[in-house]
């Protein structure tokens, strides 16, 4: 699939709007995502003043490190395009639901995300949409902010309703009366407050400290969140009550960001970045699963959000995020004045005395009530690997987050058995004692042992796989076709190859569970694929054969897997010209029929490692572009990032086509007749590197 120039590699999201693609730009060489509004949206004229507002928004924008940039915008096929960086990573959502971040490193993440509003704002924009979701981390660990599909220029209006996501809405969008005052800017403020909020608890024990909003029908959540983001007199809990370990600065910066009421909250990015600051010392300007949104993270109008939505009849609503009606104008009122100075007063020091006693007393009560509605102590584990599993008296509690840490809450007063185990490290064990109310840390220090994958010459995974073991070979041919020099030598870790082609009893299977629509029967039999389930699937292009292999866990094979597969060998290792030796014997394969044989009907022409039908059968796809090798100097005007190589011959190819070095290519996809016809040649098989870990799952469940 091809989006003007670029080259689709796959989707890595989808909302009510469209797709999000990852696609490969065929001159730089570069990873892009690609935002595709759905065709039948197009045509709209919200949704095109919507797309050509939000490609305005990012142009104007800055290259900076905490700010998604934007590429190109257009127009093809009638489908709207935005092409942006791709950023390789994760969404902060997924931090957040995989039990947040700690408070350092957090503190980090806000400071970037302020950075990047801090430009955008200085540009006029206001992003209007902030959420855990939009924040994307790469690798590195840098936030970068992302989808602006319903950021505004500041004063600008709009003739569209408020859009707002119901968890992160400043209370002055949902009612204009409490603007008081307020800066457009200070409602993009208030999102980071909630993300950070948010970000530093993780999912679990958010909800728990917002009891009124999540222990109710769930079908009423957004408009619980709008009542409690209105009601000024409900700040949200302390995150230091919530949490001892966030640092009370800290949380008092996010607790002033996401202050209901606009005076009392941050009026610039900046500011609350100074503070920060100040809590970090030395801020570092750092560079720091496809997160599928569920209904309360969408987008949507402010009225739908509230339960009834639509309160008087109307005509039918617009299509989703698509604002139609403008919201109120906000009220201007002077901001508060400063309190006057409290002027001193002398008190006895008898009262002092009295009213320390009088305050102890209070404490107590207040600790004891505070025990008793919390009994138990506080665990907090560190310095284990991401991922470790933590059992407290044998019982699970949990997964310890990516920087390694987790907490335990309410263990029982006592003496308490703790393991960390993580596949790969020795488990880690202690004995831990707490009290009501303590809070008590411990270090799990895990040492590494040696972990070795199960390596077996041949396996059932999905089908019957060949181990290639670990090792160099020589690639390529120096007395053949250009395309198949210079001869290389080429190191591979251990893999596994399909023993044989995919049937098409196996790929009918995919199809009838995936929805997929079944390939057509070649022009050489209009039956074959339904009255021959044994023999190699045709028809299938590069596209579907990669779904195939990912649907069954595993992936096309690299060239370099498949020709060494074809012709290495595991005891005398040296280069074969076909599969079985370097005799160019035609009576070892079916070459010059009517059809190709059924899977494993050619056991003369097995490789040495024990692999069927690599040569003659049908030609094969293979993940690699058709490239030149190192050192080549071919003029070949089909090397690129276009085609795909094929491997292998088939059952119309001559005896030298076979050869295990021989090279040919194919677009991905169906582009005309001719190549149509070419495909139903062409079938493929699947590979998968021996160290797999959903593989290694596997083979471990069996022994």
């Amino acid at each position: 699939m091809r989006i003007d120039k670029y080259e689709v590699v796959e989707e890595i999201g989808r909302g009510g709007m469209g797709a999000v693609y990852k696609a490969l730009h065929p001159q730089f060489k570069k990873y892009v995502a690609i935002k595709e509004i759905r065709s039948d949206l197009a045509g709209n004229r919200d949704v095109q003043r919507r797309f050509e507002q939000e490609a305005e928004l990012l142009a104007r924008l800055p290259p900076h490190p905490n700010i998604v940039t934007v590429r190109d915008a257009l127009v093809a096929d009638g489908r709207l395009y935005l092409v942006l960086d791709f950023i390789e990573g994760t969404t902060l959502a997924e931090f957040v639901q995989g039990g947040g971040i700690e408070p350092e490193a957090g503190a980090r993440l806000i400071d970037q995300v302020l950075a990047g509003l801090e430009v955008i704002h200085s540009r006029g924009i206001v992003h209007r949409d902030l959420k855990a979701s939009n924040i994307l981390i790469d690798r590195e660990g840098t936030a970068y902010i992302s989808d602006f599909g319903i950021a505004a220029f500041v004063g600008g209006g709009s003739r569209s309703r408020t859009m707002a996501t119901a968890k992160y809405a400043a209370p002055e969008l949902i009612d204009p009366s409490l603007a008081r005052g307020a800066t457009e800017e200070q409602a993009d403020i208030y999102n980071v407050g909630i993300v950070a909020y948010e970000m530093l608890l993780g999912a679990a024990r958010f909800r728990e400290a917002f009891p009124e909003i999540y222990n109710g029908p769930p079908n009423a959540i957004a408009e619980r969140w709008l009542r409690w983001h209105t009601d000024l007199a409900r700040p949200a809990p302390r995150l230091n009550d919530v949490d001892p370990a966030i640092p009370r600065p800290l949380g008092g910066v996010i607790e002033r960001m996401m202050a209901k009421d606009v005076n009392d909250r941050y009026r610039k990015a900046g500011d609350a970045r100074r503070d920060l600051a100040a809590w970090l010392g030395t801020l570092k300007d750092a560079r720091g699963r496809r997160y599928d949104s569920n209904a309360e993270d969408a987008t949507m109008p402010l009225d739908r959000l509230r339960a009834g939505g639509a309160r008087s009849p109307r005509p039918a609503p617009p299509p989703p995020e698509i604002p139609t009606q403008a919201p109120p104008p906000a009220s201007r009122e002077p901001a508060k004045a400063a309190p006057p100075p409290a002027t001193a007063s002398r008190v006895p020091w008898w009262l002092w005395l009295a009213g320390g006693g009088a305050a102890l007393l209070v404490m107590g009560f207040v600790l004891f009530f505070v025990l008793l509605r919390n009994p138990g102590f506080l665990l907090v584990v560190r310095g284990a690997p991401a991922g470790s599993d933590v059992y407290i008296d044998s019982v699970p509690r949990g997964v310890t987050r990516p920087d390694g840490t987790i907490r335990v809450s309410t263990l029982e007063a006592g003496k308490r058995l703790v393991r960390v185990s993580h596949l790969g490290y020795a488990d880690f064990n202690t004995a831990v004692s707490g009290k009501d109310g303590e809070i008590k840390s411990i270090i799990a220090e895990m040492a590494g042992i040696e972990t070795r994958p199960t390596i077996l010459s041949e396996i059932d995974y999905n089908g019957p796989m060949i181990l290639v073991p670990a090792g160099d070979f020589i690639m390529g041919d120096d007395n053949h076709q250009p395309n198949e020099r210079p001869a290389h030598k080429v190191a591979l870790p251990d893999f596994y190859i399909d023993k044989f082609e995919v049937t098409n009893a196996q790929y009918k299977r995919f199809c009838a569970e995936t929805g997929r629509q079944l390939p057509s029967n070649p022009f050489w039999d209009n039956q074959y694929f339904a009255e021959n389930p044994n023999s190699p699937v045709v028809g299938v292009n590069w596209h579907d054969a990669t779904a195939y292999a990912k649907w069954v866990g595993k992936r096309l094979p690299t060239e370099q897997e498949w020709e060494k597969a074809a012709s290495w060998g595991p005891e005398t290792p040296r280069k074969r010209q076909w599969p079985w030796g370097d005799n160019p014997d035609p009576s070892r394969v079916s070459l010059g029929v009517d059809r190709p044989p059924a899977a494993g009907q050619q056991p003369s022409s097995v490789s040495a490692y024990g692999v069927h039908d690599l040569a003659a059968g049908v030609a094969e796809w293979v993940e690699s572009f058709y490239q030149p090798f190192p050192g080549n100097q071919s003029a070949d005007a089909n090397f690129g990032t276009r085609n795909r190589v094929v491997r292998g011959g088939h059952f119309r190819s001559a005896i030298e086509d076979v050869r295990t070095t021989a090279r040919y290519y194919n677009p991905p996809e169906f582009t005309s007749v001719e190549k149509k016809e070419r495909t139903w040649l062409i079938g493929f098989r699947c590979a998968v590197p021996a160290d797999d870990p959903k593989l290694q799952a596997m083979l471990a469940a069996r022994r």
